[in-house]
């Protein structure tokens, strides 16, 4: 079982620091979640090499999603540039996923506007990580066209690109209504996001919400899935006895 921590749990730590503390609390994986301009570039990889931890894989950055899903051509442009610096730091990680999200649910007006330059968009990312070895992984949330497991294997049939498989978040599964065992089981995931969810509040830590984990773990060993297995709670678990909170993580899906 490859267990895993994203560094997006850890915000607003330096990203460095969060990688080296992931280390610390006994995980020999992370995922690289970029918060700045500077962290999706092959200077950066080098260094988060230095921490000795293995980033397996990569969530493109949240805050730069405007730009992926722009279809203002001088965006595409960027989006593009992007998508090169976070292949080659890719490469020089040896990691193994990018994880980006479908397109947002919108009118059709909206639609006609934006479906295509971003499925191009995310098609050239899928084409550039594919020349350094890595998998195109593509989130199921609510708020977009993968909110169900029809969409989002719909979507990845969208995108009609032999790099790119769908991955499962539990806590946005949750969200959608749908039993998230149910929904690894129907998709099939090449990636995993973990983490609980307790009435209103998403993104626990997972085990200390309401989901059912044995049946979710051994729904994938049904299944024999071999990827990694991403813990990605909320960050506001994590401001206060950091590493003390990292390692009850790991020991609680280890003991499963």
């Amino acid at each position: 079982m490859r267990i895993s921590f994203s560094t997006a749990a850890l915000y607003p730590r330096p990203t460095l620091e969060a990688l080296t503390m992931i280390g610390k609390s006994g995980f020999r994986e992370a995922e690289l979640m970029p918060q700045c301009l500077e962290e999706t570039k092959p200077a950066f990889a080098r260094k988060a090499l230095e921490t000795g931890i293995k980033v397996s894989s990569i969530h493109f950055p949240l805050v730069f999603f405007s730009l992926l899903y722009n279809p203002y051509p001088g965006m595409i442009r960027e989006a593009r540039n992007m998508a090169d610096e976070l292949a080659a730091s890719a490469e020089i990680l040896r990691s193994e996923i990018v994880v980006v999200h479908a397109l947002p649910k919108m009118d059709s007006q909206k639609a006609n506007l934006f479906e295509q330059p971003v499925l191009d968009n995310l098609r050239y990312l899928a084409d550039r990580l594919e020349m350094s070895g890595v998998r195109l992984a593509v989130e199921n949330n609510p708020n977009t066209l993968a909110d169900t497991a029809g969409g989002l294997i719909g979507f990845v049939k969208t995108l009609a690109h032999r790099n790119v498989g769908p991955m499962v978040d539990t806590t946005e599964a949750w969200e959608a209504g749908i039993d998230p065992a149910s929904f690894i089981r129907s998709v099939k995931p090449i990636h995993l996001h973990l983490s609980d969810h307790s009435g209103e509040q998403k993104h626990v830590p997972a085990g200390k919400g309401e989901g059912d984990w044995k049946r979710i773990i051994n729904t994938l060993r049904e299944l024999g899935y071999s990827g990694i297995y991403v813990l990605e709670p909320a960050y506001k678990n994590y401001l206060e006895t950091t590493e003390k909170e990292l390692q009850k993580d790991r020991e609680f899906l280890t003991s499963l």
